[in-house]
């Protein structure tokens, strides 16, 4: 349950060459093919994109896994120290760089929950960005906390399809674009921020939001208009969503793309999977070519995109290759099933193995920001005491109804449908209109005594690396994802812990019946308190958590909504949304109705 859903769902296209001339080869990963270029064509400029996005207050290490050899193993993934030095490293041995960031710099950890942007844009500050595009989680605390880490950035904020000219707190900090000289060359650098930022995030009503594609297209018309024939759109958008812009939008570029925290290039020996070639190549109305690049997500990677210019503007060339950063202590598992380090051996394959693949870096962090984050870090170990909430009771956890420790506990856990509880407070405060949530016992890994609740309560309750999902789907499919449930721990052989529990819907389960037409009774509680039978043809919001997202723990319909693109990330952190629940609730008592009839076989 430690790997980012976009490692497991995703499927494999195969990457471009690792120089694309389009002079001699202009199709791209869509089968689109762009205008022939003369290959005698001179190169009359060339700059360097170095982009990073969505890295949501990650500003730490993280343990995760990939395979060296087809072997697992855990590694320590990105951290903006590391960002930082390769960033240096890129801007100080390549010609006319340009440093860009997709936006969505906040939201995400405890370094978000308690700084609000401070420690991102002091971090931020000291890798020194050209340009930063506004994501849909900059907003998600209003203009005030927006306004704030703005007034304390050292670089330039763009965002050209909102208007804030009516904000007496955002008026006059961000621009519509910017035109940067690089190499005696004038470079025109456009934000374009997604729409759905007005519904799901939390704007102010004094700003104003416009199509994406409308403003594009309004934007690049002014900076032709001005004689720069060099366009970069750096879009909080999402990677298919600026396939199709591209598409559309005459005299664009490239594309420094972000929101769908979308990993490009081939890594498919490192055990990831990939959305699409890095760069994806896209046809232009003009017929002319568009390279679109993306950086992942939560400071894992950097990205490095060459491109090059003739002398009307047009892309003759565009290359480069995404970067995971890590460092360089490397563990697996041994014959007796523990994580321990490698032996010397081991470690020198693993180097090697490193050194030939131009997609992964062993990178040592800055010690400048090493040390600034040190000073946040040490305030987030403190903080852990933090007493956010009281439990008026025990609330005690069991995966299946039954007993717990004498206890006996018909109905199931006392904590887990609370936790659900918190996830669908956290959704709809931020408007994503959720009907219900639906949650796995096994991600809630600890009963909550009563007295005081803190920090490390909540992350010690939901340990794990999870962000809240919103699936649309039918009544009968949130039927057959319980039944999903029960059948994995009930005919499969799986783990207990796929039992699930939830909130806005009650439910009876008879373990004696056939395989699924265990769930019955189904109903769902709407705005007002009233239950219904839950309609089957009816379409709602579910909400969940990455890992059932994806489908583990037997959650199958789960992943084929997701497939099916009936599913958004909201990148929330969980432990990070029941945090804000308990804040606001104050005191959390013992449930009055988990929801759960449970009939077992002995009943």
């Amino acid at each position: 349950m430690t790997k980012p859903l976009t490692t497991k769902r995703l499927s494999l296209v195969p990457p471009l060459t690792a120089a694309l001339v389009l002079g001699l080869s202009g199709c791209n990963n869509d089968g689109d093919v762009s205008s022939p270029t003369n290959s005698t064509t001179k190169t009359a400029f060339r700059t360097h994109l170095i982009h990073i996005n969505d890295h949501h207050s990650h500003l730490a290490e993280e343990d995760y896994n990939l395979k060296f050899d087809g072997v697992e193993t855990q590694v320590k993934l990105g951290g903006f120290a590391r960002v930082a030095t390769k960033i240096n490293a890129l801007r100080n041995s390549l010609a006319n760089p340009l440093v860009l960031h997709g936006g969505d710099a906040l939201q995400g950890t405890l370094y978000y929950t308690l700084f609000k942007g401070d420690a991102d844009v002091k971090l931020m500050n000291t890798v020194g960005f050209d340009a930063f595009e506004l994501g849909n989680h900059e907003f998600d605390d209003g203009n005030a906390v927006l306004a704030n880490f703005l007034k304390q950035a050292t670089f330039p904020a763009l965002a050209a399809n909102i208007d804030f000219s009516k904000s007496p707190d955002l008026k006059g900090l961000v621009k519509p674009y910017l035109i940067k000289e690089v190499g005696g060359e004038k470079v025109g650098l456009i934000g374009i921020d997604t729409l759905k930022t007005r519904d799901s995030s939390s704007p102010g009503d004094d700003l104003t939001f416009f199509d994406e594609v409308k403003t594009a297209t309004k934007m690049v018309e002014e900076l032709e208009g001005k004689g720069i024939n060099k366009i970069i759109l750096i879009t909080h958008y999402g990677y298919t969503q600026d396939q199709a812009l591209a598409k559309q939008v005459a005299g664009v570029d490239v594309i420094v793309s972000a929101d769908s925290h979308t990993l490009l290039g081939d890594f498919t020996d490192l055990g990831l999977t990939s959305e699409g070639s890095y760069p994806t190549m896209v046809t232009s109305p003009r017929d002319e070519p568009v390279c679109i690049a993306q950086a992942w997500q939560n400071s894992y990677v950097v990205g490095s995109l060459s491109v090059a210019f003739d002398d009307k503007g047009i892309v003759t060339e565009c290359d480069g290759n995404p970067v995971l950063l890590v460092g360089d202590s490397f563990q697996q598992q041994d014959a007796n099933g523990e994580i321990k380090p490698v032996d010397a051996k081991t470690q020198a394959q693993i180097e090697a193995i490193i050194a030939n693949n131009p997609n992964i870096e062993i990178v040592e962090g800055d010690p400048i920001v090493a040390a600034q984050l040190a000073e946040y870090t040490v305030q987030v170990e403190e903080s852990q005491k933090t007493v956010i909430g009281q439990a008026a009771d025990d609330l005690l956890h069991i995966y299946v109804p039954g007993s717990y420790g004498g206890v006996n506990l018909p109905n199931g856990s006392q904590i887990a449908p609370i936790v659900a509880e918190s996830f669908l407070w956290q959704l709809n405060s931020r408007n994503y209109g959720a009907d219900l949530v639906i949650q796995n016992a096994g991600g809630v890994r600890i009963s909550v005594s009563k007295g005081d609740i803190t920090i490390e309560t909540a992350y010690t309750v939901l340990p794990f690396s999870n962000t809240l999902y919103v699936l649309e789907m039918s009544g009968a499919e949130v039927k057959q994802v319980l039944e999903d449930a029960l059948s994995n721990y009930l005919d499969k052989g799986g783990s207990t812990g796929s039992f699930p529990y939830a909130t806005a819907i009650r439910y009876t389960i008879e373990t004696n019946r056939p395989i699924n037409q265990r769930v019955t009774k189904l109903e769902i509680r709407d705005e007002n308190g009233q239950w219904s039978p839950i309609d089957p043809a009816k379409m709602y919001k579910v909400g969940t958590i990455s890992f059932l997202a994806g489908g583990q723990d037997g959650y199958t319909t789960f992943s084929k909504v997701l497939e099916d693109g009936r599913g958004t990330d909201t990148y929330f952190d969980y432990a990070e949304s029941f945090v804000n629940y308990v804040k606001e609730v104050g005191t959390l008592t013992v449930p009055e109705d988990t929801g759960v009839t449970y009939l077992s076989t002995t009943d």
